[in-house]
């Protein structure tokens, strides 16, 4: 099957670990602690990370690790111990990320949007030791506090640290940088990411160092960085797109990136501009935020070259009218999950308008292949699950055997998605497998139907989900936001899809929101619109 080939010529080789055998860059860090110090030899006075008014070199970084690795060892964390991470945005989360990998500890980033419940849940989960937390999300630890079993301390960020807890500065201002550096290999476990999943509890993906390098290697190869960009960070780092794929790309590059603690568009247009921001990666929803926001023309975005998008649909009408307010600016589309480290396919910046509908070919370093329900591979162009190969595949998911078994087989991972790929190599995302609507014995694919509507002028967004119907088992519903003063019916919404599609699939019921629901990943939260309101 073709894939995309390296663009900065990386040589290619097949190596082997305890775990797994595959495909990865020849030249490589072995960790990510080797990717951040190389980066501080080659670059040490250059401008690395901008939060604020805050701004640290590479060198100027690694100190301040090393100080609060010095400080965490002295209070008892050691190889192998899980560290979670409820912070936001902001420089302490890599500061904290990489103090805890120079100790060969797990980092265990927590969901910032979260509350008491569901933070407890993910910290007793995964036997988390320690707690590192900001000053904005105490409240909801503070709530939960009786209910953590294994955390030992609690670290906080901010002024006037509570009853109980150590401050955070006492690491940050530790004046003692020696330490007993961990012995790392490749396969070693380096985060447990917890997915953004819509049902039942979030899963525990175990990531490792191996994984973390080749998705670092493979976002610069795809994005061609160059010494003169700089990066922006405007979506959550306790995802995988925030950690890995912007922040350690940026590292592994040697590039400076801006932290974005929280995403208002009118700051994010100054941001931009300012700084000279050249690249994005993040969901097209942002780029179509700032291009439609009346200040757009206030502000210089002539460095603004690059954007790396993923995570929902990009549509024709999007990507026309991004590049007609910003035409120099080079645009691809990509796919991948948290299970993968990120990123697996891409569409090259030539060929965006040809291959819009598709997520691209796959990546130098990964396989792919479309499967029936029996795990049989499918001939190109048929329809089946989308099932990926590489050597920054997950372990398994953290104290979920049965889970691990169902998602990894023979090296594959059951990615869930439904798709195709073509005789060109390129693949088509057509729905996730649990959203596939059957409806008395016909697929519908919410992705094909929810293209449609989106190209009815008066549409914003929409989203597409099976609800249950007494005859036909499922029945097509579609939940729409309309452009800002915009007005239309459940009928004329009907009729227009009628006109396109097959009748089966043409919405049974349509209903109006202000916006659709979404996760941090900005990916729309189905299961909470999967009702009948009428």
């Amino acid at each position: 099957m073709e894939k995309l080939k390296s663009k900065m010529g990386w040589e290619i080789i097949e190596a082997e670990w305890p775990d797994f055998k595959g495909k990865v860059f020849k030249n490589r860090p072995k960790n990510v602690v080797e990717m951040l110090e190389n980066t501080v030899k080659k670059y040490p006075d250059k401008e690395g990370f901008i939060c604020d008014n805050w701004c640290l070199t590479f060198k100027e970084f690694d100190q301040i690790v090393n100080r609060i690795a010095a400080g965490l060892q002295k209070h008892g964390v050691k190889q192998g111990d899980h560290i979670a991470i409820l912070l936001g945005v902001e420089l302490e989360f890599p500061l904290s990320f990489f103090a805890l990998m120079k100790l060969g500890a797990i980092a265990v980033p927590l969901n910032t949007r979260f509350k008491g419940e569901e933070l407890a849940y993910e910290i007793n989960n995964s036997e988390s030791k320690i707690l590192i937390v900001d000053e904005e999300y105490w409240p909801y630890i503070s709530s939960v506090r009786d209910q953590l079993k294994t955390v030992e301390k609690i670290f906080f960020n901010g002024i006037d640290a509570p009853k109980g807890t150590l401050p955070f500065s006492v690491l940050k201002e530790n004046k003692e940088d020696i330490f007993t550096r961990a012995k790392l290999s490749e396969s070693d476990d380096a985060l447990i990411m917890y997915t953004s999943g819509t049902t039942g509890k979030p899963k525990g993906a175990i990531l490792h160092h191996r994984g973390l390098i080749a998705t670092a290697m493979q976002v610069t190869d795809v994005m061609g960085y160059e010494p003169k960009d700089k990066v922006i960070c405007c979506v959550p780092l306790f995802h995988v797109t925030g950690l890995a794929i912007v922040m350690l790309s940026a590292i592994f590059s040697g590039i400076p990136c801006v932290y974005m603690r929280i995403f208002k568009v009118k700051e994010f247009l100054e941001i931009m501009s300012k700084e000279k921001v050249t690249s994005i990666i993040s969901v097209i929803n942002i780029l179509w935020l700032m291009v439609n926001n009346p200040d757009f023309d206030k502000y210089d975005f002539s460095s603004f070259r690059l954007a790396f998008l993923g995570g929902s649909a990009a549509t024709e009408e999007m990507v026309k009218g991004i590049l007609n307010k910003l035409p120099h600016l080079k645009m691809t589309i990509g796919y991948g999950m948290t299970e993968t480290h990120g990123n697996d396919t891409a569409v090259p910046f030539e060929e965006l308008f040809q291959r819009m509908r598709s997520v691209g070919k796959m990546l130098p370093l990964v396989d792919a292949k479309i499967v029936d329900d029996e795990g049989e591979e499918l001939p190109t162009n048929h329809i089946g699950e989308i099932v990926l190969k590489s050597a920054k595949i997950t372990k398994g998911y953290w104290k979920n055997p049965e889970a691990t078994k169902s998602a990894i087989t023979d090296g594959w991972f059951h990615t869930g998605d439904i798709g195709k790929i073509d005789d060109e190599g390129y693949i088509y995302l057509l729905d996730r497998k649990k959203d596939m609507i059957n409806r008395g014995g016909e697929k519908v694919y919410s992705l094909e139907v929810e293209n449609v509507i989106f190209n009815y002028p008066k549409v914003l967004e929409v989203a597409v989900v099976g609800v249950p119907d007494k005859v036909m088992g499922e029945a097509v519903k579609a939940v729409i936001a309309l452009k800002t003063g915009e007005s239309a019916t459940e009928e004329e919404i009907k009729k227009f899809v009628a006109e396109r599609l097959a009748v089966y699939k043409v919405p049974k019921f349509v209903e109006f929101v202000d916006n659709l629901p979404r996760n941090p990943a900005g990916k729309v939260m189905k299961e909470q619109l999967k009702y009948i309101t009428k």
